[in-house]
């Protein structure tokens, strides 16, 4: 009868359901075990909550003492460099439409020799007419010498 008696205390402390009876605490040490690894655990969770917070509140400071040091930079008057930012914000816009560019020639050729190649050309053929729609559309800088094409159009 007393195992039936744990086996039901152990269950409502599992639970947390229930009130349990003084007399029901006191009588078997496996339920006072089990009270006092109960709170163990519940001590380290609190510990790793405090350690949690703990790395919280200095990313925190790191985080606000970076703003400050921000709001200090932008409250100095603007001298030198304007001219050099203002250089290199267009120099970043022409790469990138240089670069949007060469995509659009690099796959116009590609549709052009793909198109050649399925009327029945061969490959020297076809990379020639290619580059040849390619020079017509994008101007002669845009067009390759053959073995660019071969290496391009491989």
């Amino acid at each position: 009868m007393t195992k039936k008696k744990d086996k039901k205390l152990k269950k409502k402390l599992k639970q947390g359901k229930g009130k349990l009876k003084p007399a029901d605490i006191v009588s078997d040490d496996s339920a006072i075990q089990t009270l006092r690894q109960k709170i163990q655990k519940l001590k380290a969770e609190l510990e790793e909550r405090d350690d949690v917070i703990g790395r919280l509140q200095k990313r925190l400071k790191k985080a606000e003492s970076k703003s400050g040091k921000k709001g200090k930079k932008e409250k100095k008057p603007k001298g030198k460099g304007g001219a050099a930012r203002l250089l290199r914000a267009q120099q970043s816009t022409r790469i990138g439409v240089i670069h949007k560019e060469a995509w659009k020639q690099h796959g116009f050729l590609r549709n052009r020799y793909e198109y050649y190649m399925e009327d029945g050309r061969d490959k020297e053929t076809a990379r020639a007419l290619a580059d040849q729609d390619l020079r017509n559309a994008f101007g002669d800088e845009a067009g390759y010498t053959k073995l660019e094409l071969e290496d391009i159009l491989s």
